[in-house]
């Protein structure tokens, strides 16, 4: 595939793949220079995709209560947040 094709396949900018091509080498998928074109194997893609994807967080869902509110110490750590935001960028709660 052309980087137009790979930014398609893995729903990002083509910039951004040039990007990390040039300043965080290493980062994004595998490309193949052919004739000066970069190119990606449509492997390549899926296998840093597999590599990039979220984990499964069971503990959070754990963490509920019976009513369906969060237990304690998340709440907790909501509030230490939310006081160090400034009044303006702290979110409304009707």
């Amino acid at each position: 595939m052309n980087i137009a094709q790979a930014a398609a396949y893995i729903g990002i900018a083509k910039s951004t793949l040039y990007t990390w091509r040039t300043r965080r080498p290493g980062f994004g998928p595998r490309a193949v220079k052919a004739g000066g074109a970069l190119r990606y194997r449509r492997s390549d893609l899926d296998a840093w995709i597999e590599a990039h994807a979220e984990t499964l967080d069971l503990q959070a869902e754990t963490d509920i209560d019976d009513d369906g509110r969060r237990s304690g110490g998340d709440q907790q750590a909501r509030s230490r947040t939310l006081g160090s935001m400034s009044r303006r960028s702290r979110p409304r709660h009707p």
